[in-house]
Formats: C-alpha cells, structure tokens, sequence
C-alpha cells in the first residue's frame, strides 16, 4: 500500500495552510496516520510549530525544531529531508486536499484490518499480476471509510451466522450520541421510505429502518395483497397507470425480501404483474389481452428485468425460528436487502417441532416468533413487516380494533413497533363515515385501525381506504378517531421523503418517456 504520495501533498498543503489542523470537525490527524519514523517526525513538528503561532511553516523551521533531537535529526537527514519538503511545497494542490485526507485515512484503515487479521484483498490490491488488479483498485477509489468498515461488519455478520447464537446489549451514558441525534432530527432523517397509502405513511414515518410493523387482518382480505404491493412500492420506481393510459414514477428502487408461506412463486409474480401493470391480477390466469395490454405487459417485463435484483422471494412452507433468522441475515449479507415482508406469523409443524420439549403454550410460540422479528430488525436496521390472522369476533369491536382481536392473544404484538388491523367496514362504521365520504366522493372498502404506534402521535385512529384487490393498489382517503369523526392531519408530520439524487432521477424520468413513447 503506497500512501507516499498521499503523505507528500497532506505535509505540503500543512506547510501552507497549518490551520487546516485546528479543523478538527472535519480532519483527524495524528501521529498513528503516518507509517515511517521520518513522516511521524515531520507531521510532530508541524503540529508543534503550528501551536505556536506558525501562520506557514518552511522547510527551515522543521529542520530547526527537529535539530534538538538527534534520533529525529538522523532520520532527517537519512530522507533527505530538506529537498523532500520543498517538493511537498512545490507540488502540493490545496484544492485536492480532502481527497488526499480521504486517502490516507482509507490505506490505514486497510492496515488495521491487515492487523487484526481481516483478508482485505478484495478492497486493495498489490500483485498488478492479479486479473482484477485494475477493478479492484479503481474501486477503492470510489469507496467511503464507512463503507469498507461496512463490508467488514457483513463478514462478521456472516460468521456470527453461520456458528454463533449470541444476544448482545449495549450500555451507553444519556449524551451519547446526542449530537447526532439532534443532527438527524434537523434533517429529518428519522423517517423511512413510502409504502402505499398517504395516511399510512404519516402515521408511521414511513418503513423505518430497525422496526418492525404487524398488519393483521381477516381471511381474505387481502392481507398478502397489501403486503406484495408494498414490497412493489419499495422495490419498483415505475407503474402504469390505467386511468392516465401512461407509465408513472411511483415507488423507490430498494433492496426487498419477500417471504411467503403459502403462495407459490406464481402467484407472487401474477400479483407484482398486476400491481406494475394495472391489469386485474384475474386476467393473468385467463389471458385475453388487448393490445395495449399486450404493450404494458412486455413493458413491465423489462423493468422487472431491470429491477430484478431488487426483489427476491423465498418460499417457506414449513418456517422454524432459525430458518427465517438465517434466511433474512443470509439475504442481508449477499444483497444487502434492508426492507423484508414475512407472510404471515403462524405455528406450523416445523416450529413445534423445533421447541418439542420446551412445554411452550400457542402464544408463547407466536412471541418467540413476533420477538425474533423485531431481533433481526434491530440486529440488522432493517424494516421488518408481517402479519397474523384476527379471530372471528375481531368485527364484534365497538372501538379501535386492537391486540385483543388477534389470532392466538395479545403476545404477538408485544415486540412490534407498529399495530394496526384491516377490516372490511362494517354497515353501522359506513353509516357513521357516511358524511365524508360525500366529502371526498369515494366509499372506502377498506379500513386500517391504528392500535399502536411506538414512536409517533397517530395511535388509536382509523384509516379509510380504497383498495382495488384485483391490481394491488390503495388509496387513502380520510382519518378518523375511534368514534368515526375525522381526524384534522394539517398539523402533522407532512411525510415526505426523496432518496434520489439528481442523476438517477434524471435517467429514471428518460426511461419513464420512453416508455410512453413507445405506447403512441
């Protein structure tokens, strides 16, 4: 690793410009940062001349501080010291100085992973004999501090999970931490990426990274559908839509994993096909397009092409606690998916053969599973999003539908960040709504109670929705309390969230034109 030239510009731009060292928000250097004796001397000196009052150091004032101490008078002279400084001056682009700060930092971080025995071969490369000696490197250009030290982590998640099963706790003092936290509430950070449904997202921020929400409902509802259409939403930046006749930008472009444990392969794609395309998912099994069916369908071929990486589905039949903890810790590490649907929390053979012995009651089993959830969604900082059935007397509630109406008792929803729980309206709720829906000119089909919110204002509501099953999309359209009276949002949160740069979002909307040219 040659840091060399790195060295040479940062001492130089330092002679120039010492106070740059007093920068310290910005840049960390010490002594640690240099490798050889003389650069140590070197950077030593031009600290201390710089604590003195030196506005710009020449090569003259390190020779003379340096000329008290033998040892560092020695290595001077050895390299040449007057003549190497000079050409540090001479040669040192102020302007470039964050990249070769940048630099420097990245060659050491390599050599602390060297040192505590990390195979770094795949961040830089020495042997210009090597086939990928070029990629490598250009690559290590491109990557952060933060990054690498990422990439490492995955491989120690990787080891973690394939021979250790350790719980882990963490003590910190109340400042810790509050400046970024403070930092991040300015920026609005602590809000994740849109799911389907205005309303949905200002009550819970959107799919926030290290949570997990349980969206729970009735046999045939559309439990699964909500869930495909929101992994969609996620995974897929583009969908046509049927009333416009034109292609739209809808959505982000994230890493998703769906797990099923009923529906086949099949049946996932015909939902993701439907919710793309806006054709009933019905049409799928029977055929009978028209043309510009024909079009939209070969169109959403290629972007789920395109996109395919951005979304994988495992089919688990038969899910035992550590199935889906390696599953998703497996997909975490080979693709970096930070978003996950698990369909549905259930007690399957698999999982009581798993905990034989352990005289576990029904709900102790769908803690253990609900807690394991909530566990990888913190491990990780992924979202985590699933599901459970509602008993039969879930519609018998005169108040917000909650943890009472949910298949197997309260358990399951002790470890999620989120709770609601669909259902269709009954006829007394639709009567009671009957004045906003005339406001707003639709009936909703949908309802979503609200029953807990870990972290938020917006808890023991109602959302009102349309939900069309057969292509996978809703739309929100009022909130109420547990009363049926709506609720005013203006003074809320005004959910927004833009994850696209300038570039991407350029070449998206280039695709999205071409895509309606091609249907004139």
């Amino acid at each position: 690793m040659n840091e060399k030239p790195d060295v040479l510009q940062i001492f130089g731009t330092l002679m120039k410009n010492p106070i740059l060292l007093s920068k310290t928000d910005k840049y960390t250097l010490n002594l640690t940062d240099f490798h050889s004796r003389f650069e140590k001397y070197i950077f030593d000196a031009i600290s201390v001349l710089y604590q003195k009052g030196a506005k710009k150091i020449m090569p003259i004032d390190i020779e003379n501080y340096l000329s008290s101490n033998e040892v560092a008078k020695k290595y001077y002279t050895a390299n040449n010291g007057r003549e190497y400084l000079q050409d540090a001056i001479e040669l040192a682009q102020e302007e470039n100085f964050d990249y070769y700060y940048e630099h420097l930092k990245k060659i050491n971080v390599l050599r602390s992973f060297n040192k505590m025995g990390f195979d770094t071969s795949d961040f830089y490369c020495e042997d210009p004999s090597n086939p990928k000696f070029t990629d490598i490197n250009k690559n290590f250009e491109k990557l952060t501090i933060s990054e690498m030290v990422e990439q490492i982590k995955r491989k120690l998640l990787k080891i973690e999970h394939d021979f250790l099963k350790n719980d882990v706790s963490e003590t910190r003092n109340v400042f810790s931490g509050l400046d970024e936290l403070i930092e991040e509430s300015y920026e609005g950070a602590d809000i994740g990426i849109p799911l389907q449904g205005e309303l949905f997202n200002e009550v819970m921020a959107g799919a926030r990274k290290g949570t997990f929400c349980l969206r729970s409902g009735g046999s045939g509802l559309g439990k699964t559908r909500n869930m495909v259409a929101d992994a969609c939403y996620i995974a897929f930046p583009l969908r046509f839509n049927p009333y416009t006749m034109k292609w739209e930008q809808k959505g982000n472009s994230e890493k998703v994993l769906y797990i099923t444990t009923e529906q086949n392969f099949k049946e996932i794609q015909r939902m993701i096909l439907a919710y793309l395309t806006g054709i009933n998912e019905s049409k799928f099994k029977y055929g009978n397009f028209n043309k510009l069916e024909e079009k939209v369908i070969a169109q959403a071929k290629k972007i789920i092409e395109q996109y395919q990486d951005n979304f994988q589905i495992t089919k688990m039949p038969n899910p035992t606690n550590e199935l889906i903890k390696n599953t998703v810790r497996e997909n975490y590490v080979l693709y970096n998916t930070e978003y996950v649907f698990y369909d549905y929390i259930f007690i399957g053979p698999a999982l009581l053969k798993e905990f034989r012995g352990y005289s576990l009651r029904s709900d102790e089993l769908l803690l253990i599973l609900s807690t394991t959830l909530k566990d990888l969604a913190s491990e990780l900082n992924v979202f985590v999003m699933s599901g459970t059935q509602v008993s039969a007397k879930a519609d018998e509630n005169k108040d917000i539908r909650n943890e009472s109406s949910l298949a197997g008792g309260r358990a399951t929803i002790n470890k999620a960040d989120y709770g609601f729980i669909m259902a269709r309206p009954t006829k007394e709720e639709l009567e009671l709504i009957r004045p906003y829906t005339t406001k707003y000119g639709k009936e909703a089909n949908l309802v979503s109670d609200v029953f807990k919110v870990r972290a938020g204002e917006w808890t023991q509501v109602r959302i009102w929705s349309i939900f069309d099953a057969g292509i996978l999309r809703k739309e929100d359209l009022f909130l109420t309390n547990s009363r049926c009276e709506e609720v005013d949002m203006s003074n809320g949160v005004n959910f927004r969230y833009e994850n696209w740069d300038s570039d991407e979002y350029g070449e998206l909307i280039k695709k999205l034109n071409k895509l309606n040219e091609e249907l004139i």
